[in-house]
C-alpha cells in the first residue's frame, strides 16, 4: 500500500454530508418556517388574529407589520397563527400516509398472491381518479373540522407511495442474498428487519417529503374554496376571506394575500430541497446508477 492511501494515525473517517448545500438551505428555511409556527402557538394571545385590534383594511405600518382585514384582525397574527395549523395538518397527513403506504405497500410486495393483487387493485383504482377533484368532493359530503380532512388527505394520498414501496420489496426480495437468506429459513419479518431495511429505509423520506408539500397545497385548495373550516386561522382560510371579501380589486391584496401565498411557496420549496437532497443520498438505487 502507497503511503497516499494510508490513513493516517488518530484520523477520523469524514462523515458523510447527509444534506448537501441545497438540502441545508431548504433546512435552514423550513426551521424558520416552524419557528415562526411555534412563535405563533406559543406566544401569541388564545384566539390572536380572531378579535378587533384595529380599523379594517388598515394598511401595513408599525403596530400592524401586514395591516388588517375587513375587522380589524392584526394578519400578521392570522399568518403566524395560520402557520401552526397549516403545518401540523401537513406533517400529520405526511406521517399517516407513509405509514400506511409502508404498511399496505409491503403486503402487496411480500404477502400472498390475492392479497397483492387486491391491493393493487385498489391502488389503480385510487390512482386514475383526480386526487384534488375526489377530495374535494368527499370533503363537501363529510364535513369540514380539522380531523376530516387530515383523514380525508390521508387516504387519498396514500396510494402513489404504496406502489413505489412495493417496487422497491420487490426490487430488494430478488437478490442474490435474500434468496439464500430465505434458503436458509428466514422469515419474512427479519429480511425486511435485516436486510431490507437500508433499501427500503430512504424512500420513506421523501414519501413523507413530498407528501407533505402535496398536503399543505391541497388544504390551502380547499380552504380557499371555502370547503375548510373559516373559523380556525389558516393560510388557506386567509386567502378564502381574500376572495369573499373582493380584496384582489384594490391594493390590500398586496399584504393580505401575498404572505400567506408567499408562506405556502416557501414551504413547499423548503420541503422540496430537503427531500430532493436525502433522497439522492440516502437512496441506494440513485447511488449504483451514479
Amino acid at each position: 500500500m502507497s503511503a497516499a492511501t494510508v490513513p493516517e494515525a488518530g484520523a477520523r473517517p469524514r462523515r458523510r454530508d447527509l444534506l448537501g448545500r441545497q438540502g441545508r438551505a431548504g433546512a435552514a428555511l423550513l426551521a424558520l418556517i416552524v419557528g415562526t409556527a411555534a412563535y405563533g402557538f406559543f406566544f401569541l394571545p388564545d384566539g390572536a388574529g380572531k378579535t378587533r385590534e384595529a380599523v379594517p383594511y388598515e394598511a401595513p405600518s408599525g403596530a400592524h407589520p401586514l395591516g388588517t382585514d375587513d375587522l380589524g384582525r392584526d394578519l400578521l397574527d392570522q399568518l403566524l397563527v395560520g402557520a401552526g395549523t397549516s403545518l401540523t395538518l401537513a406533517f400529520l397527513v405526511a406521517a399517516v400516509t407513509t405509514v400506511l403506504a409502508a404498511i399496505l405497500g409491503g403486503m402487496a410486495g411480500i404477502g400472498p398472491r390475492w392479497l397483492s393483487a387486491t391491493i393493487m387493485r385498489g391502488i389503480d383504482v385510487m390512482l386514475v381518479l383526480p386526487e384534488l377533484v375526489l377530495f374535494i368532493l368527499v370533503a363537501t359530503f363529510l364535513g369540514q373540522s380539522f380531523g376530516i380532512r387530515a383523514a380525508i388527505l390521508a387516504l387519498i394520498l396514500w396510494p402513489a407511495p404504496a406502489r413505489v414501496l412495493r417496487a422497491a420489496v420487490l426490487t430488494s426480495w430478488s437478490r442474490a442474498h435474500f434468496e439464500a437468506a430465505r434458503a436458509m429459513g428466514a422469515g419474512h419479518a427479519w429480511l425486511l428487519a435485516r436486510h431490507a431495511s437500508y433499501l427500503i429505509g430512504p424512500l420513506l423520506v421523501p414519501v413523507f417529503v413530498r407528501t407533505a408539500m402535496r398536503a399543505i397545497v391541497y388544504d390551502a385548495t380547499l380552504s380557499f374554496l371555502g370547503l375548510g373550516d373559516p373559523t380556525v386561522p389558516s393560510w388557506g382560510t386567509t386567502l378564502y376571506w381574500v376572495q369573499v371579501n373582493g380584496v384582489f380589486l384594490s391594493d390590500a391584496w398586496l399584504w393580505w394575500a401575498g404572505p400567506p401565498g408567499l408562506a405556502i411557496t416557501l414551504t413547499v420549496v423548503a420541503l422540496a430541497l430537503v427531500g430532493t437532497s436525502i433522497e439522492d443520498r440516502l437512496n441506494p438505487n440513485l447511488q449504483e446508477s451514479r
